[in-house]
């Protein structure tokens, strides 16, 4: 009861929700959610060497930056092992965060040898350079590892 006493006579500091800095925190954009999550595997992480042993019409995604805008929606995918896939976009317009280069992972299955047929985009949220596709890469080849694979693999 006295340390309640002495709580009561201690000032405390006046706050408000408006005095409080506001967090700048943003959400990754992302086009085709729906899509992806209609697919009917989960899509494996794979890099440009991984893509090209998976088999045609495997559900992978894919890290890296896309090309400028071109005619029509096919696109370079330049991936983080620098590798080029040509990517096919979904018909919904792309953000700007996307547009403008950042790095994104494409979601999709796989069309052919260097072609993938896309059913969403994500971003990493934040500013750029927000992704170190050099230590990406790292990390998709060690989730492939036979000895790690179990680890890494998706559940459905």
């Amino acid at each position: 009861a006295l340390s309640l006493q002495l709580l009561k006579l201690l000032p405390l500091p006046q706050t408000s929700i408006a005095g409080m800095a506001a967090m700048d925190v943003e959400g990754p954009a992302v086009v085709g959610m729906p899509e992806i999550a209609a697919m009917p595997q989960i899509a494996r992480r794979v890099n440009f060497k991984l893509f090209q042993q998976a088999g045609v019409g495997a559900s992978l995604r894919v890290g890296g930056r896309l090309s400028a805008a071109s005619s029509g929606e096919e696109r370079t995918l330049t991936t983080t092992d620098g590798g080029s896939l040509r990517i096919s976009l979904p018909a919904a317009a792309l953000p700007p965060a996307i547009e403008g280069g950042a790095f994104v992972e494409v979601v999709g299955t796989k069309a052919g040898d260097n072609s993938m047929q896309t059913v969403g985009v994500v971003t990493m949220p934040g500013k750029e350079p927000m992704v170190d596709a050099e230590l990406w890469d790292e990390a998709v080849k060690l989730a492939d590892l036979p000895q790690l694979r179990d680890l890494f693999a998706p559940s459905a």
